[in-house]
């Protein structure tokens, strides 16, 4: 099975569109923060949860819920931020880039 055709079927199990150009920002968080609460990631990538180093239960779940996010990207994001694999700070990272009101982001969405 293609690389595509699994992403097709992810994102038809959860519902949502992948993170892409033509995608609503606020609309795809909305859904990631559910998809992410259902699982029992979001208490993790939203910091509510506090995170020891030698909590290997911790680090499992903060590593699928990157992994998680990473699906329900297109490929075009997935590359931009394949160097950040802490899922709280890439939500942060995204939040910044899409969801801002300056002109910065005004410029970047034309």
């Amino acid at each position: 099975m293609s690389a595509s055709a699994t992403e097709y079927k992810l994102l038809a199990g959860t519902g949502i569109r992948s993170l892409s150009q033509g995608t609503e920002y606020r609309e795809w968080r909305l859904a990631v923060i559910d998809i992410l609460a259902e699982k029992g990631y979001w208490d993790i990538v939203s910091k509510a949860e506090t995170t020891t180093s030698s909590d290997t239960s911790t680090k499992n779940k903060t590593a699928k819920a990157r992994g998680l996010l990473g699906r329900l990207m297109d490929s075009n994001h997935r590359e931009l931020y394949v160097t950040e694999r802490d899922a709280s700070k890439l939500l942060t990272k995204l939040e910044s880039r899409y969801a801002g009101k300056g002109q910065t982001r005004i410029w970047y969405l034309h």
